[in-house]
């Protein structure tokens, strides 16, 4: 029995114990995320209460900084934005290592020209000095020595807009530091638009830094003190690659160069070293050691902290042990954070505990330390600057997903690829270790490249080479101290709140359009009798639109505004609620918006360009096609962003291939007639708005109803596939900062009193879910449309 009793009450004695054990993790648990709640809720309202003190004088802050901020354009169309750092007239710039003069755009109307000074490819930084004698107003500058994140900023630039030109004065934005890095780099909620390489301001506007890196979802900044550190360097014309690390005597970059490595500045390398030479080949025998020695010291890099792409399994990149206490060089593109737990996998089987240190996205390299005891084989680091063209290199890292199976990989050997030194095209010396292309794979990034003696020469960064160890050396004392950033990520909007008690009525009133029941935008009810306004150029298929309760009812657009992409749909419901629109004046710069949608799904914003006319992109001539027997065939003619006869299809429903018989029943036998009908028949036409083509995909004929695709012209590169496809033609919107998603486009906008202000007719964005600009559409030019269409609408007694 009382072994029995025993058997019996010693799992008894267990289960208590787990589960007291289990019930005091639980409540730990509990407890630590109740502390990341509060702890959120906290620091959002901090930030909302900085971010709302500031919106008072964020109309004078605009106008004091904007004079100072220019738009550059370089003699092949390449647009970015300058600013202004002192009164004779230097301008800071993103990159900034070109040759030739540029034109400066001034907001005050002028133009005149610059050239260029110095540069830093480490930091992405240039200089170029204005000729001309002034006026000039430069900015106050700076510091980030006390940057905290949640602390209030503007990014404020030149973006392109929806005609592929620029405004007079530069677009504003208005968020909050979201990760800083006190001295070197930071993050803003804010995401400048493509090729605009904002400036970064605070409220006493001073500059913080320049917009100089996007990877992944995020932008990154290099702070000005990287700037104000090196001002006389850059203001004298110096490569400041070459003085932080320069290339040694025995280099290559010494010829014809000495110690005035500027004088390169725009030469051709074969000018410089002669005509490039075929890379002999290597036999493996030479690079063995080397191969050997990358395999020991290549490690795969797991998070444990961070899911990748697909929201299941954790992240995943390379690294290389370069010390034999653990230091672990990577990348900085790969999103990692200082003080993130990683799993360290070895190809001889072993899996270890690091941790990441710093990392610096702009100049792409990052530090991580292995914590688990031991020692570790290494890589000795070399210096990059000796080597010449053809020399040989092994390149190393862990693809991230196993080709055949598509699944992720958890292969112990690495890849391992011959390659060899490539010089760029012009010979400038720069952190850039240039390799011959190679076969390589996602999740090599942090990989390294390795001297035919098994050193280690470089951060592997992409298929054609890396960063020069140079590069990790002279930053090895920054990235090994920093073990955390400041960091205020993944808060809510913090202006949200001012726009909850407002936007209850008006979110009554918005539907979400669906086609072909797939959310292409919102409605907007303008009549309780079922009336419903939107975008016309998403209604590509069948209609419907789901209610507030959820029940999804068919729609029939019953009139349209081609003028203003507005359509008005009808819906068999009644006693809707419908939204009355302000009579005011359209919003003045700066003012605090918010767009409305389904569910009182808040998005707010301030006026980042005032009421204006944007005219239509260029219209599609009918030129990337060549005739066939069967009607005109869409093709590619040549390649690269910049090329003019290079159709783009994105955003609309057509491919390439396809072959086109009729547009809205004309019929389209050859190019000429496809050119006479686009230049006559829709001369009225925007590049977005919908038309009906017949064609022929391989072989199959198929009807579709798609925008019009936009202009094979020289500036065609500057809008996205990410915007909307109708971005143009209005004679009267104002553009916001408010992030919306395509779908979300047709929502109304209202100002903190809960008047509606407009109608949100086009977003823009670099990637699906980074927004803005959004144009708005006043709430006096929807009125007056809304009034024309139900009488258009009820006229066909319908």
């Amino acid at each position: 029995m009382e072994i029995h009793s025993v058997n019996f009450r010693l799992p008894s004695c267990l289960g208590l114990l787990l589960l007291a054990a289990v019930t005091s993790l639980t409540t730990a648990s509990v407890q630590a995320d109740d502390a990341i709640r509060k702890g959120t809720r906290e620091k959002t309202t901090l930030v909302s209460v900085a971010m709302g003190s500031s919106l008072v004088g964020l109309p004078k802050l605009y106008q004091k900084v904007s004079e100072s901020i220019v738009r550059i354009e370089t003699a092949d169309k390449v647009n970015k934005t300058g600013v202004i750092v002192s009164s004779d007239g230097h301008i800071v710039v993103r990159g900034g290592a070109g040759s030739d003069e540029v034109k400066v755009h001034l907001s005050d109307g002028r133009t005149i020209t610059a050239k260029p000074a110095g540069w830093s490819v480490e930091w992405n930084l240039g200089v170029m000095k204005i000729k001309e004698e002034g006026p000039l107003k430069a900015i106050q500058l700076g510091s980030t020595k006390d940057l905290k994140a949640g602390e209030p900023c503007l990014v404020i630039g030149y973006t392109p807009r929806g005609d592929t030109k620029f405004d007079s004065t530069p677009t504003a934005r208005f968020g909050f530091i979201d990760r800083s890095v006190p001295n070197r780099w930071f993050t803003t909620t804010c995401f400048p638009g493509f090729f605009e390489d904002a400036a970064v301001i605070d409220m006493d506007g001073r500059l913080l830094g320049i917009d100089t890196g996007f990877v992944n979802d995020q932008s990154y900044v290099t702070a000005v003190d990287k700037f104000l550190t090196n001002r006389d360097e850059l203001f004298a014309g110096k490569n400041l690659d070459w003085i932080r690390y320069p290339p040694n005597p025995d280099s290559i970059y010494r010829i014809n160069a000495g110690d005035h490595p500027e004088m390169l500045r725009g030469r051709k390398t074969e000018d410089v070293l002669g005509p490039g030479k075929t890379p002999a080949s290597t036999a493996d025998a030479k690079i063995s050691k080397a191969k050997e020695i990358a395999k020991e010291s290549t490690v795969r890099l797991i998070s444990k902290d961070r899911l990748a792409y697909d929201g299941v399994h954790y992240d995943r990149w390379s690294g290389v042990i370069v010390s034999e206490d653990g230091y672990i060089l990577t990348c900085g593109h790969t999103s990692q954070l200082p003080g993130e737990r990683v799993t360290v996998c070895l190809s001889d089987g072993r899996d270890l505990d690091a941790v990441t240190l710093g990392t610096n996205p702009i100049s792409d390299v990052g530090l991580a330390k292995i914590t688990s005891t031991g020692s570790w084989p290494f890589a000795e680091i070399a210096d990059t600057s000796s080597l010449n063209p053809g020399d040989p290199l092994v390149a190393c890292g862990y693809p991230a997903i196993d080709e055949p199976s598509r699944q992720f990989s958890t292969a112990r050997t690495p890849l391992i690829n011959s390659t060899a030194v490539k010089i760029p095209s012009y010979f400038l010396w720069s952190p850039e270790l240039v390799t011959e292309n190679f076969n390589g794979n996602g999740g090599m990034s942090g990989g390294g490249i390795f001297n035919q003696n098994g050193q280690y020469v470089a951060v592997l960064n992409n298929l054609a080479g890396g960063v020069r160890s140079e590069v990790a050396k002279v930053q090895w004392d920054d990235l090994k101290q920093i073990e955390s950033i400041d960091t205020a990520t993944g808060l809510p909007h913090p202006l949200r709140r001012r726009f909850a008690a407002q936007s209850k009525a008006v979110a009554q009133s918005v539907v979400e359009v669906l086609v072909d029941s797939k959310p292409v935008s919102i409605g907007t009810i303008v009549d309780a009798g079922g009336w419903i306004l939107t975008k016309a150029s998403a209604l590509n298929g069948e209609v419907s639109c789901r209610l507030a309760d959820g029940s999804i009812v068919d729609a029939d657009k019953r009139a349209e505004s081609q003028e203003n992409d507005l359509a008005l749909l009808k819906i068999d419901v009644v006693g809707l609620v419908d939204v009355e629109f302000s009579d005011n004046e359209p919003p003045s710069m700066m003012q605090i918006l918010c767009g409305v949608g389904p569910d009182q799904v808040l998005q707010p914003g301030i006026v980042s360009i005032q009421t204006r006319a944007i005219p239509p992109e260029p219209a599609w001539t009918g030129d990337s096609t060549v005739d066939t027997q069967d009607g005109v065939k869409i093709i590619r003619l040549g390649g690269g962003w910049r090329n003019k006869i290079n159709l783009s299809t994105e955003g609309t429903k057509l491919e390439r291939n396809d072959i086109i018989v009729s547009i809205n029943a004309h019929a389209t036998p050859n190019i000429a007639r496809l050119t006479q009908i686009l230049a006559s028949n829709f001369k009225d036409y925007c590049t977005g708005d919908l038309v009906s083509i017949a064609l022929l995909r391989e072989g199959a004929p198929m009807e579709v109803r798609t925008p019009l695709p936009r202009a094979s012209v020289e500036k065609s590169w500057m809008i996205g596939k990410h915007d909307s496809p109708r971005r143009s033609g209005f004679n009267a919107v104002f553009d916001t900062d408010i992030q919306l998603l395509l779908h979300e486009v047709g929502c109304p906008v209202i100002d903190v009193e809960g008047r509606i202000r407009g109608i949100a007719i086009a977003s823009r964005g670099r990637t699906e879910t980074q927004r803005g600009p959004t144009s708005v559409l006043p709430s006096r030019v929807i009125a007056r449309v809304t009034k024309q269409l139900m009488a258009e609408a009820n006229s066909k007694g319908r």
